[in-house]
């Protein structure tokens, strides 16, 4: 593939930052945008709130990553000084993201429901494009298959494996997707006051699931027999349910209450 996008003299530019890095910027400015515009977040609050979200998202996928390559660093353990070295773990990043971002959004009083929403859709997007930077990078590929479907990466020469990466990068879009006609289609229902929150939960379950799946044909360390990212997925499914649960039942107690 195409680790490096191109050189400047002595300096690499490695397409996996390249790749990562546009779609943290799509996720921050189009996020912003939603939190202002639809969901009538103020500018300073939501900016706040992201920029704390960004710096939980790089200590969650850094210490993610320890785990996801637990036995390089099981081997040497004095090489866990050496964070540059950890590699990134997305479900850890998002796990790490939303409690410094809770922490922010409940410390301005703003509504967690209204930024969750407001993420919901740049999120997916997010790792549509992200994936794709592991894809050209090699990493985060999945075991070996001699299917139609198989590549051969640089890092693993002769060797053809899933590209597992490319699978995530589809399904993460596929949500985005749903997500947009689902808050198209919700628009009616909340001008009659019907609408409870939908997106960030549907977000979780759908990602959570994917991510259970998926990465039991991920190449890699293994704690108990699973994956950190599963582990994760799981723990994203369980908190969208529990989302979506308690905001349907405090939708119907409001409608009760409301009832003549």
């Amino acid at each position: 593939m195409f680790p490096v996008l191109f050189t400047i003299g002595p300096i690499r530019v490695e397409t996996y930052y390249v790749f990562w890095s546009l779609a943290l910027c799509l996720m921050v400015v189009w996020t912003r945008k939603r939190a202002v515009d639809r969901y009538g977040i103020s500018f300073p609050d939501a900016t706040d709130i992201l920029l704390y979200m960004l710096f939980g998202v790089f200590i969650g996928a850094t210490v993610g990553g320890y785990f996801d390559n637990w036995s390089r660093f099981a081997d040497s353990p004095l090489k866990i000084l050496h964070f540059w070295e950890s590699g990134l773990s997305s479900g850890p990043g998002f796990l790490g993201g939303g409690l410094l971002g809770l922490y922010k959004i409940r410390k301005l009083s703003v509504s967690v429901n209204s930024f969750a929403e407001a993420a919901s859709v740049p999120t997916s997007f997010m790792l549509f494009v992200g994936r794709w930077g592991c894809f050209f990078n090699g990493c985060c590929h999945g075991l070996p298959n001699d299917g139609a479907c198989a590549v051969v990466f640089p890092s693993h020469p002769g060797q053809t494996v899933l590209p597992t990466q490319l699978f995530e990068s589809f399904a993460a879009l596929a949500i985005g997707v749903l997500l947009l006609f689902l808050e198209r289609k919700r628009d009616r229902t909340v001008e009659r006051g019907e609408s409870s929150v939908l997106l960030w939960p549907l977000f979780l379950i759908l990602y959570g699931s994917y991510r259970s799946v998926f990465d039991f044909l991920r190449a890699g360390d293994r704690i108990f027999g699973l994956r950190v990212g599963q582990y994760m997925g799981v723990l994203a499914l369980l908190v969208g349910l529990g989302w979506l649960f308690y905001s349907k039942k405090m939708t119907g107690t409001t409608k009760k209450d409301k009832s003549p």
